[in-house]
């Protein structure tokens, strides 16, 4: 496609332009070679045996999921354009698999993690920036769930819901993802499968129910229901037109994404053109005193974010105990329906899933990243090395880096935690939930006395609920601080890269100093030409998202 060329091109000059004045390439030969494997993720989602898999293989024209499959042996699946080769990512290693093999048999999500099918088909290469991700029904795991949310929704651009047209309803888990979805902002399709069973008013009159059921979620009158049978015979062309109007917009996503890295990417030979040039007339002993100064200013960088990181820390626990609070507040609010849920016998798992995933997002909203964003703009501001005589300069790199890493965390931020705490809700939580319903059937079987009965009931809720707070809380607690530590790498690394910048430029400065004056100015003259070069990618779809942003904070 055409913008990914222009874009690999941009970043290969990038490189080249690094490369001639001895500077690291490693950032870039990361994105280089990322840009070539670029998708977005449209998950397929619904419960159990609502005809996923047998829609997928519609689209593809070929039977490569398999659809005779139980709870126990689903697993998700990605599908994307690629050379006919498959991956089975299981808790070992990567296994590969020809594409013969499929549809695979017998797998479980106990020791495979995720299958990967690259297929060479005429309508993926059309939609070659999308993964469509079959993911088992929701009502198959809890686990299943989570990974819905927390692995897929970062680099996702829309959902497709899967509904049965024998039972057009959204039971409370879908619901409560939906909730969670909307949250995001995430725009969601949805797909009638099985739609030959019923004729067509009855067929139409199933599309009115789910919008009107989506609308009650989403307030969205637009949402757009497509149909296809059993075997994807009917309307799957509707369903490819969802799908090629998904890959659309894949264009605007990547764009966004690749000139804020490279702007990024950018700002280092920026700054060390910028300070060579800048150093150029500078005596041999005025060097030394820059290299001084350079040596000082980085030792009270150093003191003053470490000041910054413990003020930090003690906000962030701060902020983990206000969470824990409201979990628990939310969780007991909720004891009544816990306690009538647990003595009728009902699954109570989904239920705790989503109100401690409901309390923990609003706390991360609320409490977490307001604090998160100050403390990464304070960063990003402390961090600049002043470069002498070019306030110009500096005000330009802070911008620019700032905006980028308080963006990125604030973004990254909530699905990290989020992560974390589904591992724990899917893992040692089932546990603990499972023995507390042992507890309360055996209570309801053996106690004749109601008062008695129904007292020994809230009482194993209310257990439930502190063992659930506890562990949730641990859960976060381990995330934030594993995160914050990954900022706190990212900035010094940050630090790092600038000061090696800095101290070539003025090597290099030493050395254009014993250099004839003829071919100091070529070399003057080359500077400039690559820097007319570097401002252009600095600028790259800058007044685009400026605008954008300008729009955004209007309608708001």
């Amino acid at each position: 496609m055409k913008y990914i060329r222009e874009y690999k091109e941009k970043f290969e000059k990038l490189r080249d332009i690094k490369h001639k004045y001895g500077l690291e390439t490693e950032e870039l030969d990361k994105i280089i070679e990322g840009i070539e494997f670029y998708r977005v993720n449209t998950p397929v989602i619904g419960n159990f045996s609502t005809g996923k898999s047998s829609m997928i293989n519609a689209i593809i024209g070929k039977p490569l999921l398999s659809v005779d499959i139980t709870p126990e042996t689903a697993v998700p699946t990605e599908v994307y354009y690629g050379n006919n080769k498959v991956y089975q990512y299981d808790k070992t290693g990567v296994i590969e698999r020809r594409i013969e093999e499929l549809p695979l048999k017998g797998l479980t999500v106990q020791t495979t993690d995720v299958v990967k099918i690259e297929y060479d088909n005429e309508f993926l290469e059309k939609i070659r920036s999308v993964n469509i991700v079959d993911l088992p029904g929701f009502d198959t795991s809890i686990e299943l769930h989570n990974k819905a949310i927390d692995q897929y929704l970062p680099n996702s651009l829309a959902y497709l819901l899967v509904v049965s047209s024998d039972e057009p309803v959204l039971k409370e888990s879908i619901s409560d993802f939906l909730k969670e979805l909307k949250e995001y902002n995430m725009p969601v399709y949805v797909v009638i499968t099985k739609s030959n069973r019923l004729d067509e008013d009855e067929l139409e009159e199933c599309r009115k129910l789910l919008k009107k059921l989506i609308k009650r979620i989403y307030d969205q009158d637009d949402v757009t229901v497509a149909c296809v049978d059993a075997y994807g015979r009917v309307n799957i062309e509707e369903l490819k037109d969802i799908l090629i109007e998904i890959q659309g917009k894949t264009g605007e996503i990547f764009i966004n994404k690749y000139s804020k890295l490279l702007r990024n990417e950018t700002r280092y030979p920026v700054a060390y053109i910028e300070d060579r040039m800048d150093k150029e007339c500078l005596s041999t002993s005025r060097l030394e005193l820059e290299k001084e100064k350079l040596e000082k200013r980085m030792k009270e960088i150093t003191v003053e974010i470490e000041k910054e990181k413990n003020n930090f820390d003690r906000q962030a626990k701060v902020c983990i105990n206000t969470i824990r609070d409201r979990v628990k507040t939310d969780l007991e609010s909720s004891v009544a329906t816990i306690s009538a849920m647990l003595e009728s016998g009902a699954d109570i798992t989904d239920k705790i899933n989503s109100i401690v995933r409901r309390s923990v997002r609003i706390g991360i909203n609320t409490e977490f990243e307001p604090k998160l964003k100050k403390y990464v703009e304070h960063i990003a501001e402390m961090i600049q090395i002043e470069f002498p005589a070019n306030e110009i300069l500096i005000a330009n790199i802070n911008t620019k880096l700032s905006g980028n890493i308080v963006e990125d965390s604030a973004k990254t931020a909530l699905p990290i935690v989020l992560a974390g705490v589904g591992a724990v809700l899917a893992g040692p939580l089932i546990a603990v939930i499972g023995g507390v319903t042992g507890i309360v059937a055996d209570t309801v079987l053996n106690i004749k006395n109601n008062r008695k009965r129904q007292h020994e009931i809230d009482l194993a809720a209310n257990n439930l609920i502190n063992e659930v707070s506890e562990q949730t809380v641990a859960s976060i607690e381990g995330e934030i601080m594993r995160y914050i530590s990954n900022i706190n790498e990212k900035i010094e690394k940050d630090v790092l890269r600038q000061k090696e910048i800095l101290k070539k430029s003025i090597q290099d400065v030493e050395i254009d100093i014993s250099i004839e004056e003829s071919n100091r100015a070529k070399t003057m003259e080359s500077l400039e030409a690559d820097l007319e070069v570097l401002r252009k990618f600095s600028e790259d779809n800058l007044e685009k998202e400026q605008s954008e942003e300008a729009t955004t904070d209007e309608e708001a």
